[in-house]
């Protein structure tokens, strides 16, 4: 079988994220805009978070289970990636349009639906990109060009207040408006052109034969399927998955813990709100350009070298946003930040899937298993039950100082408070996933 995919196959399956990650976005400053236009409380928007990360979480392996029985049945994954994407649409105009007067159920219900629409497309998605690509290279490429389609929404979503529509560049409910309905319209023609497309079809037969070759295992014995449980059971004795997720976990809270609060703390702490989307455009349009970099520096230098260069970037921009204060910070320094951090994310977002799905590889070689959407959904069930805690911690934190999203000025307790959860915290994580 061929080693190499082309560009045609990587770009047409990449598409569809282009427009969840537009979609999913606004998740890192929707909590700040019910904080400062709906006058939801921090305490309560963490409660809410952690309960909606954790109930996305849970989903993850169960998605992940029914995902793979149904691939082992019909070799695809598509009709949970469609059903997945337009349930996004809809779930995605209810949290980000709530009617006026919004309420704490509403806007838990509406967290609730998103990420479950977001884990019904991810989970058999991020799986397929490890069917497609048949070698440890071609892994790499595939996911790269997944990494570049999420920043390509990701600076979608942040030019939508530059817009001349608008008569301020800070985003606002009517910037997530916007965002909904032109992401939504993007999202039903890129599914359609993945979905209809004959991505998959050219590498299914010979996919198909490779991996039949080793549905027995390598013993040659031919394996039952596996009770739920077992399975759990049979992930937690594989050893470099439980290393990989643990390293991987640090991570995670440390990033989480520096998203849920990085919209505050650039817009009611360093008083940047207006730059807060021209900084986010300029960085991600410089995670796109670095990405193919990523790429090639992890076929050169190889992949674990590659994630321990991304872990060192971010530390140093945690260290960067603990030193900052309104008297010191200005466009240039916040884009600066921004651009070191995107850098070494841009890294993990490609290579810690090609990581996994090498992983899964060995796996499925060794017992003759079908189990990738499982291993996806068990590795992104841990890291989403970290980072959940991690988010909801990183606001609660903020709160319990006394940090005030209304506030125009802040004294000297909360805004250590709001330090401590954003930048020293996530230090001391990713430090820890440095040497894990």
């Amino acid at each position: 079988m061929s080693q190499k995919l082309s560009n045609r196959i990587c770009l047409a399956y990449s598409l569809p994220v282009v427009s969840t990650a537009w979609l999913f976005a606004p998740i890192g400053v929707v909590q700040g805009i019910y904080a400062k236009y709906f006058g939801v409380p921090l305490t309560t928007i963490a409660t809410v978070l952690l309960i909606a990360r954790l109930f996305d979480a849970i989903t993850d392996p169960v998605i992940g289970y029914y995902a793979d029985r149904y691939y082992q049945r019909r070799r695809t994954y598509k009709p949970f990636i469609l059903a997945g994407g337009i349930l996004f649409i809809v779930t995605s105009y209810f949290l980000y349009v709530p009617p006026a007067g919004v309420s704490t159920f509403y806007f838990t219900v509406c967290f609730l639906a998103f990420y479950f629409a977001w884990t019904l497309f991810e989970m058999p998605h991020i799986t397929w990109a490890s069917q497609l690509a048949p070698s440890s290279e071609a892994k790499t490429r595939i996911y790269s060009f997944r990494s570049m389609a999420k920043y390509s929404g990701w600076l979608l979503f942040y030019t939508v207040p530059l817009l001349p529509v608008f008569e301020t560049s800070e985003i606002t409910p009517e910037t997530l408006k916007v965002t909904v309905i032109l992401a939504s319209v993007l999202m039903l023609v890129f599914l359609a052109i993945s979905l209809i497309s004959n991505v998959g079809r050219a590498n299914n037969a010979s996919s198909d034969v490779d991996r039949d070759s080793v549905a027995l295992g390598v013993d040659g014995i031919a394996r039952p399927s596996q009770s739920f449980r077992h399975l759990l059971l049979s992930i937690v004795n594989n050893k470099p998955l439980v290393i990989f997720i643990g390293a991987y976990m640090l991570v995670a809270i440390a990033t989480s813990l520096w998203y849920s609060l990085i919209f505050l703390y650039v817009d009611a702490y360093l008083g940047a709100g207006k730059q807060y989307a021209g900084i986010f455009l300029i960085a991600f349009a410089v995670g796109i350009a670095v990405t193919p970099l990523w790429y090639k520096l992890a076929v050169c230098w190889g992949k674990k070298m590659t994630w321990l260069l991304a872990i060192g970037l971010l530390m140093v921009s945690f260290v960067l946003t603990g030193l900052m204060s309104p008297e010191n910070t200005n466009f240039t320094t916040l884009v600066i930040l921004k651009v070191i951090q995107t850098m070494g994310f841009a890294c993990l977002a490609a290579v810690a899937p090609a990581m996994l799905s090498e992983i899964i590889d060995y796996n499925q070689w060794k017992t003759g298993r079908e189990q990738s959407a499982t291993y996806f959904a068990i590795f992104t069930f841990m890291a989403k039950m970290e980072a959940a805690i991690a988010g909801a911690l990183g606001l609660a934190i903020a709160g319990w100082y006394g940090f005030d999203a209304t506030a125009t000025s802040h004294g000297e307790h909360s805004v250590f408070g709001i330090t401590l959860a954003i930048a020293w915290l996530p230090l001391v994580f990713a430090a820890l996933g440095l040497v894990a």
